[in-house]
């Protein structure tokens, strides 16, 4: 082996032994990965939020039909397809979730320490075994170095990745995710506004002999048109939202991992198939 191969090796093999040791990639990495369980957990509890606010705007709009006579308004109706879709967006958060979950869990066994020394040990022996082994002029088995080398992609995988998927989403995904997240805040809000309160139509309707009134009134309290537009605009922005956010968290949590995964595996099979010079 080329003395300056070696050194370069050697060089490596410490500063990958600082890093284990002092566990600065894994703390940042945990951070940035609680960020986007956080994200995911907030984003899951908003649309479940928005779920049952949808069911009750329908259910109150039935209930404004008084002993089933007469006048049927169903205009919370427009929202039934937006509300398949967030159930769906809740499925996809849970996934999500989940998903960063196990990179947590992935974090805190490669800062094990047990684990930690054991690499750190293996490391620190490599660079002692080819310093020896180029002082004797002798060849080093190369299964000893394709090892160190491959706990090195082992030990900082995880990390790595959570580092890139929060470069990714800082870069790239902060602002469509603000704007998406703001723009659901805002249809459960619209949603809210136009939605009756259950308790008051129910204590308006719990009398017939008030039915005669209760239609006399509808006409000036409730715009129906009005109400239906604003259903129709909430549920668009509502859709709009909930499909950028589904794009961002498959990109960020899904497709990224997937694709870091594959590199990974790619870059140790060279690893281990490659003819190191000994």
């Amino acid at each position: 082996m080329k003395i300056i191969n070696l050194w370069l090796i050697i060089i490596s093999l410490a500063i990958a032994s600082l890093l284990a040791g002092s566990k600065a990639l894994d703390y940042h990495g945990e951070q940035y990965t609680d960020q986007a369980l956080k994200r995911s957990l907030v984003a899951f509890a908003v649309a479940r939020g928005l779920n049952g606010l949808i069911s009750v705007a329908q259910e109150a709009e039935i209930a404004m039909q008084p002993a089933g006579v007469g006048l049927t308004l169903s205009p919370g109706e427009i929202l039934d397809p937006i509300n398949d879709l967030i159930e769906r967006f809740s499925v996809v958060m849970l996934v999500t979730a989940s998903a960063i979950g196990v990179q947590k869990l992935l974090l805190a066994m490669g800062a094990w320490s047990l684990f930690n020394l054991f690499i750190i040990g293996f490391w620190v022996f490599t660079a002692f075994y080819l310093l020896l082994k180029h002082h004797k002029k002798r060849e080093a088995h190369p299964f000893v170095l394709k090892l160190a080398l491959f706990l090195v992609l082992v030990r900082f995988a995880t990390p790595l990745m959570a580092l890139g998927s929060e470069a990714l989403y800082q870069g790239f995904l902060a602002e469509d995710y603000q704007v998406a997240s703001a723009g659901l805040e805002q249809t459960e809000n619209q949603i809210r506004q136009n939605t009756p309160d259950e308790d008051e139509l129910q204590e308006e309707l719990s009398a017939l002999e008030k039915t005669k009134r209760w239609f006399s009134e509808a006409a000036d309290q409730l715009d129906v048109k009005k109400q239906i537009a604003a259903y129709q605009a909430a549920a668009e922005q509502a859709s709009q939202s909930v499909i950028q956010l589904i794009t961002i968290f498959i990109v960020q949590n899904i497709l990224f991992p997937l694709l870091f995964l594959f590199l990974f595996i790619k870059l140790g099979k060279s690893l281990i198939n490659k003819r190191h010079p000994t």
